[in-house]
């Protein structure tokens, strides 16, 4: 995607003078000069321009001006953008060559019955699985074929873990260089857009998405909201139909992206002078962003239960009692059409599964305020914050769920108020432009006309629209005629008559009166953008940003399977990477004055800013980087989660599990304790306790720890049958017989009742549990 109308590359670049500036001065996309600036034709006197950098005499000089003009020189493009930010992401993220299927990676890969191609699935068929290769039947709520169609395809040419987790790195600088253009069409600011990319791939809170391959879902569905904000920059006739393709790859790659259809027309609404300085018109703008945006959410909510009729939950599929409230109702009807899998409610993975309105939203609000220092400071980083790490609180009010709270609440009256800043200083900016545009007719200027061909084309195309849907509504259907639009659900029904519409109206939009913007003047006289105007719009959005794309996360309006993970975070730090880049730059610019001045002495004000960013951003480096390193193996994961989330029980019995993998009993069943101890109720941890006994030939210790987590999980069936194959393979089965079978009759109807009957009267003969009920062996592929 290239630079949009109506600048041309390096126009309007301000020569940077200030010693340590990080950007240039925060004047919006165009640093205005005054109004009798001499037009472009004629350039002004030499001894007016500012002095030039002095030339470097020494290597480390000339290479330190070579990087300078690197940045600042040239207008960033994606290419000259994706260059060095890829590199920054190879550096910080990269797993070594030699690194396994880590976590969720076994269940996601190794395990995925549609990557591996087992029972026939064809390639088309990731439509019709889960995430993790399951059928709607089976599934854990993870709808996201785009990411299931890119592992299948290099699947087929390698299986090694490090490629398929190094194409995410690469996809998360390609974010980072779009992010940086996006900045730059906005602010016309070289180092400001540059800041914002540094700051977005250098995030250390995101490393858990960027070096594990899960993430893939985080960065395609964050690629698609950001190339969504770049449609923005395209003419309104194309503008809707960018917006709609972007937003329905986001939705594909995760459902999360459905905070597109309220962020990206707000972007519109507030970025419009910025992308269209000549032809704002706002309203429409956002108008039209915000129709292509809901019709990409609902044509994915109707493919979705087309290709994937997961079952409903069981709370939407009893019906609401007379007389509920009419919000109610609506709210029901909404989530009933939306059809979203049942998600799985595991105490030990969210503990806020268990908690009362009150407690579970004040636990997330503490949640969100972990993560959003953890985003500005990220001391501590895990791959994993199971319970009881993150326990839901006791109280509802503390420190941290009020701070959560207010950070919630102030970002989008912050938003606001940085809008109406804005307006302020774009409605100052109008009353001079009516006086320059007078100034320029009677000098013998022309006014600027309409494009009627335009105009008549968009009033066209958009009436037709509306006269056919009506005609359709009121003619058609009732007369039982069109089938074919008949058979669509109504809630698509506009959808067929949408792209004339939108079409039409962006073609009205282009074809209006431009603001005045003669060839032969400098547009900044004629473009709104006082001092300050770009840096307040897009701070506005990144703090909106930051709290709306953060909300489906936060277990505040649905219980989600997971309280807290890092990757939660990719969507918001787009945001919050816009508006650190325009707090540094405001800094700078209070402190060091406008880079526009000449060249002054040595000040101690113009490099503090400077040093307070490269202390931030060497310390978030270091941290994505001790971070990415984690992942180096299995053993590395789960070793640093457990030293990082001591109160983590499945951080111990993971790294117990690891390091029984590599034959040190002893430790497994010393981290298996703690897991019992900090999980108690946790079936796993006792039969995982007892197992490690078990192979340590120690049966007899083993069988009360076997006999708690069967008690505690009677329907596990992989740790049923865990426990059964070792007591058979230790020929202790018989000698607990009649335990078992009393087992079984305590617990009628489940897999312990099933699985202990028949290994006791089949277990000769199928060499202990028959082996379809057998668990998948670590870093094993999918059972057939």
């Amino acid at each position: 995607m290239t630079s949009p109308p109506p600048y041309r590359a390096g126009e309007h670049a301000a020569p940077e003078t200030a010693p340590g500036a990080l950007v240039e001065p925060m004047a919006g996309p165009l640093s205005a000069p005054p109004l009798s600036a001499p037009p472009l034709s004629a350039p002004p006197p030499s001894s007016a321009e500012p002095p030039g950098p002095p030339v470097a005499t020494t290597a480390l000089g000339r290479a330190a001006q070579r990087v300078r003009g690197y940045f600042l020189a040239l207008d960033p493009t994606f290419l000259s953008a994706v260059a060095p930010l890829a590199l920054l992401a190879i550096i910080l993220f990269t797993r070594t060559p030699s690194t396994n299927y880590i976590f969720d990676e076994q269940e996601a890969l190794l395990a995925n019955p549609y990557v591996n191609a087992k029972g026939g699935l064809r390639f088309i068929d990731a439509i019709h699985r889960d995430f993790w290769g399951l059928p709607p039947d089976r599934s854990v709520g993870s709808y996201r074929p785009l990411p299931n169609f890119l592992w299948r395809a290099i699947w087929a040419v390698t299986r090694q873990p490090f490629f398929h987790h190094f194409y995410n790195v690469l996809f998360h600088a390609a974010n980072g260089a779009l992010l940086t253009c996006i900045t730059f069409w906005l602010t016309r600011k070289r180092g400001l857009a540059y800041l914002v990319g540094f700051i977005f791939v250098g995030c250390a809170v995101l490393t858990e998405a960027v070096s594990g391959i899960v993430g893939i879902a985080d960065v395609l569905g964050g690629m698609g909201a950001i190339a969504a904000l770049a449609a923005l920059t395209l003419p309104a006739w194309a503008m809707p139909f960018g917006v709609f393709t972007a937003v329905l790859l986001g939705l594909f790659s995760k459902e999360s992206a459905l905070v597109c259809v309220p962020l990206i027309p707000f972007a519109a609404l507030i970025a419009a002078p910025l992308t269209h300085p000549t032809r704002p018109a706002r309203l429409v703008r956002a108008l039209l962003a915000l129709l292509a945006a809901g019709a990409a959410f609902v044509l994915y909510v109707e493919l979705r239960r087309r290709w994937f009729p997961a079952p409903m939950p069981a709370e939407l599929t009893a019906p609401l009692p007379e007389g509920a409230p009419l919000v109610k109702r609506a709210l029901h009807d909404a989530l009933v059409w939306f059809h979203q899998a049942p998600l799985p409610r595991d105490p030990l993975n969210n503990p806020l599964s268990g908690a009362d309105t009150p407690h579970r939203i004040a636990g997330a609000l503490r949640v969100y305020w972990r993560g959003l220092t953890q985003v500005v400071f990220p001391w501590t980083l895990s791959g994993d914050y199971s319970y009881p790490q993150e326990p839901a609180p006791d109280r509802v009010v503390f420190f941290e769920s009020v701070a959560g709270a207010a950070m919630m609440a102030l970002p989008p009256l912050g938003s606001l108020a940085l809008w109406i800043a804005a307006l302020r200083r774009e409605h100052l900016e109008r009353r001079e432009r009516r006086s320059v545009r007078a100034a320029f007719l009677v000098d013998g200027g022309q006014a600027t006309s309409r494009r009627w061909p335009l105009l008549i084309a968009g009033a066209l195309l958009a009436a037709a629209a509306v006269g056919l849907a009506a005609y359709d509504w009121h003619t058609l259907r009732p007369a039982g005629r069109m089938a074919m639009l008949r058979a669509l659900p109504l809630v698509l029904w506009p959808l067929p008559f949408l792209p004339a519409l939108l079409l039409g109206l962006g073609l009205l939009v282009e074809g209006t009166r431009p603001l005045p913007c003669p060839a032969t003047a400098d547009r900044s006289v004629w473009v709104p953008l006082r001092q300050g105007y770009a840096g307040l719009c897009i701070a506005a959005i990144g703090l909106t940003w930051v709290v709306v794309s953060y909300f489906p996360h936060s277990n505040i309006p649905v219980v989600l399977p997971t309280v807290r993970a890092e990757r939660f975070w990719y969507f918001p730090a787009i945001g919050s990477s816009l508006v650190l880049a325009v707090a540094f730059s405001w800094l700078h610019e209070a402190l060091a004055g406008s880079t526009l001045a000449p060249r002054r002495r040595w000040s101690w004000r113009a490099w503090v800013t400077p040093a307070l960013f490269t202390l931030f951003f060497a310390f978030q480096c270091a941290q994505a980087y001790r971070h990415a390193m984690d992942y180096r193996n299995d053993l590395e994961f789960w070793a640093a989660t457990k030293k990082a989330v001591p109160n983590s029980a499945k951080a111990h019995l993971n790294y117990s599990v690891m390091k029984g993998a590599r034959g040190d009993l002893p430790t497994r069943l010393a981290e298996s304790r703690i897991a019992a101890e900090l999980a108690p109720s946790w079936p796993m941890a006792h039969v995982y306790t007892g197992d490690t006994l078990c192979r340590m030939h120690r049966a007899e210790e083993a069988f009360p720890h076997y006999k708690r987590g069967m008690e505690l999980g009677p329907n596990e069936l992989s740790l049923i049958a865990l426990t059964l194959q070792c007591l058979h393979d230790e020929q202790r089965l018989a000698a607990h017989e009649a335990e078992l079978r009393q087992l079984a009759e305590e617990h009628p109807g489940t897999w312990l009742a099933y699985l202990a009957v028949d290994t006791l009267d089949n277990g000769a003969k199928h060499g202990g549990v028959d082996p379809k009920y057998r668990p998948r062996g670590y870093n094993e592929g999918p059972k057939e």
